[in-house]
């Protein structure tokens, strides 16, 4: 089982560079306006504490690139996110709104779900772990990505569903949610990673430097850090996991965008 891909992510920076690309957060994204350059927007959802995390913003600096990372609750690290903000990245908050609000009512399925005021209770709980964040880092928080949990698989329902309508976000203060359709609609590939164990490391079976060398953009690639780089704990959970479920457990039954 590979342990350490963090070589293959600065090769896929080092590609993007040499095909002319720059490469920008989902905030700088959001600002562009009529560019003709070819675009690489990076985005981490930091799900886990790992130190992969800090190694792939130090590689990102060796190509003047910029990416949002997306933090959820308990993964917050302080020293990372104002490595982040001093130079000029974007750190932000990876929510699971609904999961937690799930986990915390006891609720087993959609329908329970529906019974209650959750979607106004969530918003409103969204809300104040935004002004949280952006008080304790002074950062803006313009975008945020939802999280999937095993909460959401249970009921059937994103955390982004606080969000597909747009008009709220004037009441969170944000200006994009990672998965907006229409945001979706106007990228010309997007590319998730995944274990290693599912089609080479990502998830669509696409990688991202053959799809460089297609100069495709904008290119949208996801990483999640916690997937480029194993302790032997991990490691060892990966093999006890495959010899109960077989590969078939690396296999998302969970429908993404």
């Amino acid at each position: 089982m590979k342990n350490d891909r963090i070589n293959d992510y600065e090769k896929i920076l080092s590609a993007a560079v040499d095909n002319g690309y720059k490469i920008i957060s989902m905030e700088d994204y959001i600002g562009v306006k009529n560019s003709t350059d070819k675009l690489l927007i990076l985005r981490h959802d930091i799900d886990y504490t790992s130190k992969a995390n800090l190694m792939m913003f130090e590689i990102e600096k060796k190509y003047n690139a910029r990416a949002s990372y997306y933090f959820r609750k308990q993964t917050v690290d302080a020293e990372l996110i104002f490595l982040i903000k001093e130079y000029g990245g974007e750190a932000s908050l990876h929510f699971e709104t609904i999961a937690d609000y799930i986990r915390e009512h006891n609720i087993t399925n959609r329908e329970q779900l529906f019974k209650t005021d959750f979607k106004n209770q969530c918003l409103d709980i969204l809300k104040q772990d935004l002004i949280q964040l952006r008080k304790r880092f002074q950062i803006k928080c313009s975008t945020i990505a939802s999280h999937g949990a095993t909460e959401n698989r249970l009921v059937g329902i994103h955390n982004n569903y606080l969000t597909e309508d747009v008009n709220i976000y004037g009441f969170l203060d944000i200006k994009l949610e990672a998965y907006q359709k229409e945001f979706i609609s106007h990228i010309g590939e997007y590319i998730s990673d995944t274990v290693i164990e599912e089609n080479g490391g990502f998830r669509y079976g696409k990688h991202p430097i053959s799809v460089i060398e297609n100069g495709v953009s904008p290119l949208l690639f996801l990483t999640h850090p916690s997937h480029w780089l194993y302790n032997n704990r991990q490691i060892f959970k990966k093999i006890i996991k495959v010899m109960v479920y077989g590969n078939s457990f690396f296999n998302d039954k969970f429908t993404r965008i």
